[in-house]
């Protein structure tokens, strides 16, 4: 008896371990381009950035270039990047992306069909994207777009059946607004897109192209990690200290409850041989 709860504490044990093992490795899997996302007003997803209501100012701002190659980064395509959490509106947190850059002759046919997309990929599965939001140009010179959500899986993208989240774009001489908004901590997510979550890290990758065929329209890209900082004022506390605090409960419960019953199995036995001695 005294062996199998050695075994049962010492499994329990590894357990807790290899649960930390999971927290510690996802924040060490570093990515080129890092950013904590703060709170700010929502904007409006019209491809139009409203001066008068000082729209994005609190958004945090980056230059990034996007590549054909990651790992060879040459002639790269410069877009400046706002990110934002949006507070509840009216129910439901958001992450909202807009991304502006310009190109000579831009409302030529040539980029008619241009595209830009934000991939996801799940906190625990680093650069796994499977979560697919796209706007996608059918006329850029008439404005003509649609906002596209995809499910990824090996590489073949599905429509989604329910559109999560909001997209647009808007073309002013030779540079380009694209607006994005996605939901975060939505109470019903589907299992075709990716569960946004505060207090966790995110890949998102930037896609660009101008054939509206995925993935093999996909000319250049760059990848960032976006930790979603808590709502203020709500309570904090870290998801490995979360997931730590609740293993560690019930590691100790259940090592109380065993120890409990090997003090009830040990007297029960003393009273069994002091029957059989009477």
């Amino acid at each position: 008896m005294k062996k199998i709860i050695i075994r049962i504490v010492t499994l329990i044990f590894i357990t807790q371990v290899l649960l930390s093992s999971v927290c510690l490795i996802r924040n060490s899997n570093g990515i080129p381009i890092e950013e904590e996302v703060g709170f700010g007003t929502a904007p409006v997803i019209d491809g139009v950035i409203d001066v008068t209501t000082n729209e994005w100012n609190s958004a945090e701002q980056v230059n990034i270039s996007l590549f054909r190659d990651p790992e060879n980064e040459t002639a790269g395509l410069n877009i400046d990047l706002w990110v934002l959490q949006a507070e509840p509106s009216p129910d439901i947190y958001s992450l909202n992306f807009m991304i502006r850059f310009d190109l000579e002759d831009h409302s030529s046919s040539e980029h008619d069909s241009e595209f830009i997309g934000i991939l996801i990929a799940d906190w625990d599965e680093s650069l796994n994207f499977t979560d697919a939001k796209i706007v996608q140009f059918s006329n850029i010179s008439e404005n003509t777009l649609d906002y596209l959500d995809y499910y990824i899986n090996d590489t073949v993208y599905y429509e989604d059946t329910i559109s999560d989240g909001e997209g647009t774009a808007n073309l002013d001489g030779n540079e380009i607004i694209y607006e994005f908004s996605i939901p975060v901590e939505k109470f019903e997510v589907g299992i075709e897109d990716v569960d946004l979550e505060h207090d966790l890290t995110f890949d998102f990758k930037i896609v660009y192209g101008k054939e509206a065929a995925y993935p093999d329209g996909i000319i250049i890209s760059n990848i960032m990690s976006i930790h979603l900082e808590f709502p203020p004022g709500a309570p904090y506390i870290p998801f490995g200290e979360l997931i730590m605090l609740i293993s560690t409960i019930i590691v100790f419960t259940t090592i109380g409850a065993l120890y409990v019953f090997y003090i009830y199995r040990i007297t029960q036995l003393k009273k069994e041989i002091e029957r059989i001695r009477s």
